[in-house]
């Protein structure tokens, strides 16, 4: 059972589905509907009566199509969004300016509140910029925890893909990743990282012992981590740092961690009332549904290609905003997980 504010799943619905200034998409699929989303819908349980959410749409169809008209004229207010394309053709959404802060920066804010994640650190950035939002996030994530705008380090996770695994134009892509970084790292005070596992990993087999005893904060996204990953980040790469990692995407937002314990499988919990998650089944650890409650977006029971454990949340956080429901070790099937992980992001 999920729970949320019932009444903002009434406002999303009354602005999506109104007949003049509702959102194309849905006002035009309304008629096929086997219910009346205003009549039907009255709780975030009935959510599942929609079909799933058609996200191949996103990567053909003006993201207009998905903005309720009578957002059309403040459009400037809206930050894109796009999928890696990990899995298939790159999809985008929009996020308004509030939403973008609800859906990527607040919850690793309380998240870095609740976990001692360091503030007043420079940060340095390994990852994509555009078109993906996760560089956006970076920049709004470092300066809200009093931070200077990140140093970067930009690369193309679509490129990568291109190059076979064991390839010398990966390893080159690589070692010109690397290069970047450790220049910086060498000329600036660097106190937090933020990257994927692959690149940690890389960093941490690469960097010297006084560069990695520097760190104090690690945060961590765009892909799964093991076991040993988690292990060697905090006993081994970097000693001294706070490792904070998100589950999300590109387009539903960022639920982070709100505990640290490297002995246990990470737990994540979104914040707030507009992203909720089920899975399926319902009990035990199952396929994961996420539901994004936005003015600018009503995407209804989007079935993601990961599974995960759906577990309560600590007291402590739900008093920080964060839900009562997240998910315990999310993680593609192991029928794909070689295909979702190949690459950096």
């Amino acid at each position: 059972m999920i729970h949320s504010s019932n009444d903002r799943l009434q406002a999303i619905l009354e602005g999506h589905f109104d007949t003049r200034w509702g959102t194309p998409f849905w006002c035009a699929i309304r008629p096929e509907l086997a219910f009346d989303p205003l009549k039907d819908i009255r709780c975030v349980e009935d959510l599942e009566q929609f079909p799933p959410f058609p996200t191949h749409e996103l990567a053909t169809r003006p993201v207009t199509d998905f903005i309720p008209r009578r957002l059309h004229g403040e459009l400037h207010r809206c930050i894109t969004s796009e999928t890696g394309g990990t899995t298939g053709a790159p999809c985008r959404t929009v996020f308004l300016d509030h939403e973008f802060l609800e859906a990527f920066v607040t919850p690793f804010v309380e998240a870095a509140r609740l976990t001692g994640f360091p503030r007043k650190v420079s940060w340095l950035f390994i990852g994509p910029s555009g078109p993906h939002i996760i560089g956006k996030a970076a920049r709004a994530c470092a300066t809200a925890l009093d931070a200077i705008d990140p140093f970067m380090v930009d690369f193309d996770p679509r490129w990568v893909r291109k190059l076979p695994p064991d390839s010398m134009g990966r390893s080159r892509y690589m070692d010109h990743i690397f290069a970047q970084a450790d220049a910086v790292l060498r000329s600036q005070d660097i106190g937090v990282l933020f990257s994927t596992p692959p690149v940690l990993r890389a960093l941490g087999a690469r960097l010297d012992p006084a560069t990695r005893e520097r760190i104090t904060g690690v945060h961590l996204g765009g892909m799964a981590a093991d076991q040993d990953f988690w292990q060697r980040l905090g006993s081994e790469w970097f000693p001294n740092a706070v490792a904070l990692s998100g589950y999300g995407n590109s387009l539903a937002g960022v639920s982070p961690q709100i505990r640290l314990d490297p002995a246990q499988p990470p737990e994540y919990f979104p914040h707030g009332s507009r992203l909720l998650f089920s899975t399926q089944p319902e009990r035990g650890s199952g396929a994961i549904r996420l539901h994004r409650l936005d003015d600018s977006t009503f995407m209804p029971n989007v079935h993601e290609r990961d599974e995960a454990e759906l577990v309560d949340c600590p007291q402590a956080a739900r008093a920080a905003g964060f839900q009562a429901r997240g998910l315990r070790d999310p993680r593609p099937p192991a029928s794909t997980v070689h295909a979702v992980q190949q690459g950096l992001y």
